[in-house]
């Protein structure tokens, strides 16, 4: 039977938002929503709550299931990358033979269910190395353009030449859609993440997210757009 680990990276350290995995939404720590959901899709043989702080691991006794684990100062700086921990932890001794597959979970994806890891896992097969929640980009990314910070001239064809701001073909719908991650979750083989040490190399597969199950939690303003959706009725936890 394959054995699957998940893991919940959670820094102590925000400078957008003040303790953001801290701060509660509908209720509960913004850090746990995520662990109910990981925890909630029973996938998972092992749930790891990674953190530099002692108030989010103590999070993880609201949630039976979650492993809270005190992350190395090494890996809680300002500059590290997540993926730096998620290979840190697939490299450890054994750990190759205890589980087959791996995955994360960004907290600031509070939306994101636990029906929605349960269908990506059955996207991870044999001639796949990976799978990551995705949601489609908002505006067409052919209208995108750079600004001079200093002479605050515009280049329409940074993007794509020639631009349609240049040639007039404006209309969204005839643009071919792109997408982005989402933040919900990133699936692998273990192995491939110690070989490549990165989510994106092979055969990926995407799991398309509806928009507000794909809220990003960043600053201020987000937080309280999440709770709007719950107060009114667009988004429920049960």
């Amino acid at each position: 039977m394959s054995k699957r680990i998940g893991i919940v990276p959670a820094r102590g350290g925000s400078k957008r938002l003040l303790k953001k995995n801290l701060q509660l939404l509908d209720g509960k720590p913004l850090v746990q929503h995520t662990l109910e959901a990981v925890v909630g899709s029973g996938v998972f043989d092992k749930v790891i709550l990674s953190s530099d702080d002692d108030e989010i691991l103590a999070v993880a006794k609201n949630v039976p299931g979650a492993t809270p684990e005190k992350r190395e100062s090494n890996l809680a700086q300002d500059t590290t990358k997540v993926l730096q921990l998620i290979v840190e932890i697939a490299e450890r001794p054994g750990y190759d033979q205890l589980y087959d597959s791996l995955a994360f979970f960004l907290p600031t994806c509070p939306f994101r269910r636990p029906v929605h890891i349960r269908e990506a896992y059955e996207l991870l097969t044999k001639d796949v190395d990976s799978v990551v929640s995705i949601t489609k980009m908002e505006d067409p990314i052919q209208l995108s353009l750079t600004m001079n910070a200093e002479t605050k001239l515009l280049n329409p064809e940074a993007v794509l030449s020639p631009s349609p701001l240049i040639t007039g073909e404006t209309r969204s719908q005839d643009f071919v859609p792109y997408f982005r991650p989402n933040g919900g979750f990133y699936i692998s083989w273990i192995n491939n993440i110690r070989k490549n040490k990165n989510f994106f190399k092979g055969n990926v597969k995407g799991y398309l997210m509806d928009r507000i199950h794909s809220v990003d939690i960043d600053n201020e303003m987000d937080m309280k757009y999440a709770q709007f959706l719950i107060d009114n009725g667009q988004f429920s936890f049960k």
